[in-house]
């Protein structure tokens, strides 16, 4: 049986609403089939009380609390605290307007050994406390609601973990709630299948809840959960990211300067260019928010990789290849350059750079961001043209790399050689030039975000494609990517906060 961790599971749950699915549909289905398997397992159960926790688990078991009514149980809820999350909210309000079902609210211990006599009244207890939801040691009164129901005669249902239950490992730190039947949703959650969890999970029970498969397939906003995007109070500049982008050359000096401002706009606290004097000059004057150090000569060469690398040692990420141009020793500085930086760097590389490293394989984290035909010079491989085969052909390549890739096109297809991530968003305005370089520069700054690659490289095609998006419905074809980087810090606060 395969399993799925909770972090995954929350992911696939907000994605599949950003699919269309509402969650409220899924705590409706997931409340429901509680329901029916306590009503087809216990058909002699009169008597159900349902505990329930102040998260969307607990929104699970006020929907289980009212179809088990509409069986013609009789149901008493007691909830410990009202509910925190809207949708367990919205169905809180509506089991309190059914004067057939007893609702008691407790926030204590106190209150809990008042109403112990519930718990012997019931024929069965749903558990609907913690589920997926359990952070560190417990607290009251969850602790001594698990101990009420544990003491008690009746058989348990959980619904989708134990409560207490570690729902990754199976461990259980203080006490969990030894279940007959745990309903668990969509996919078992890892640590059910342990084997130091079987005593707590009783029959373990799988209900479909209507997450379509594509929610763990499709990049979405659910994904924003793999990015650490909080910021303390007492930071310091520095602490929430550093970008090194190592771009430019004579002919070509707006690139590096759209990494760099993507990563800012993105979150990072520095993003310096170590650029050719002229693309270092140009950058300097194009925006006092970029630091760019300047390197000898036109274009990139040999006897600047020892200051690059001496440099990279103060960054959290190097980003690698917009606008270097592909004239005189710059294909062989930036060969070096990877060689040296891989492993202990966690690298980008785009555009120029791609084009120099075919034949080379990856040390350590590196996500390659190509287009088609810059694939085709990295791997030797062209990029089929339906979907399913660009999947499979990233995924493999990826793999035989050790690297992440993410080969752009109208949907861009995401690989570390084993998961693979499509993201849809984005439209025909941004073939304008630059786009990929917003693209490299979000990609870098989430790598500082994240320890996942994948992930950080699947956000940013994510978040670059939906700017594109909101400066298309607002600017038409007429967009450049500068329009872009105003778009990103909207895109993100509407996801991420």
């Amino acid at each position: 049986m395969e399993g799925i961790s909770s972090l995954e599971m929350y992911v696939a749950d907000r994605n599949a609403e950003w699919l269309g699915v509402p969650r409220l549909m899924l705590m409706e289905n997931a409340g429901a089939a509680v329901a029916r398997n306590v009503a087809t397992r216990f058909p002699n159960a009169v008597n159900v009380l349902v505990v329930c926790g102040t998260g969307d688990n607990g929104g699970d078991g006020y929907v289980a609390a009212r179809h088990l009514h509409g069986h013609g149980r009789r149901v008493r809820i007691i909830a410990l605290g009202e509910p925190r999350e809207e949708l367990a909210r919205l169905n809180y309000e509506a089991v309190r307007r059914l004067w057939g079902v007893e609702l008691a609210v407790v926030q204590s211990p106190l209150e809990l050994l008042a109403l112990q006599d519930w718990f012997m009244w019931a024929h069965v207890i749903v558990d609907a406390v913690l589920g997926t939801g359990i952070r560190g040691a417990l607290r009251e009164p969850h602790a001594t609601a698990i101990e009420l129901m544990n003491i008690a005669p009746a058989p348990k249902v959980a619904v989708d973990v134990p409560s207490g239950l570690d729902p990754d490992t199976g461990e259980v730190r203080d006490k969990a709630v030894r279940a007959a039947v745990t309903v668990t949703f969509h996919k078992p959650k890892r640590g059910l299948l342990a084997e130091a969890a079987r005593r707590y999970v009783g029959e373990l029970v799988v209900e479909p809840i209507g997450i379509p498969p594509e929610a763990e397939l499709v990049v979405g906003p659910g994904d924003f959960a793999y990015l650490n995007l909080a910021r303390r109070p007492d930071a310091k500049k520095g602490d929430h990211g550093r970008v090194l982008v190592v771009g430019g050359s004579l002919e070509y000096s707006g690139a590096p300067v759209y990494v760099a401002l993507a990563a800012l706009r993105a979150g990072v606290d520095l993003a310096v260019i170590v650029a050719p004097e002229p693309a270092a000059a140009a950058a300097k004057a194009q925006s006092p928010d970029v630091i760019a150090i300047p390197l000898e000569g036109d274009r990139l060469s040999m006897k600047h990789v020892e200051k690059i690398v001496a440099l990279a040692e103060r960054f959290d990420v190097v980003a690698m290849g917009p606008g270097l141009g592909t004239e005189g020793e710059t294909p062989d500085a930036a060969r070096e350059l990877f060689r040296r930086l891989a492993g202990r760097k966690p690298l980008v590389i785009d555009a120029d750079a791609i084009k120099a490293l075919a034949g080379e394989t990856a040390r350590g984290v590196v996500v390659f961001t190509p287009h088609a035909g810059e694939f085709k010079v990295l791997t030797g491989v062209e990029p089929p043209r339906d979907l399913e085969g660009r999947m499979t052909t990233v995924r493999e390549q990826a793999a035989r790399l050790n690297a992440v890739i993410l080969l752009k096109g109208r949907f861009d297809v995401v690989s570390d050689g084993r998961r693979v991530k499509v993201n849809t968003t984005g439209n025909p305005a941004m073939t304008v030039g630059g786009t990929g370089d917003v693209l490299t520069g979000l990609a870098a700054a989430f790598l500082t975000k994240t320890k996942d690659p994948l992930e950080a490289a699947a956000t940013a095609a994510f978040v670059n494609g939906l700017a594109g998006e909101d400066a298309a419905a607002e600017l038409g074809y007429h967009m450049t990517a500068s329009d872009l980087l105003q778009k990103i810090p909207k895109v993100i606060k509407r996801f991420a906060f």
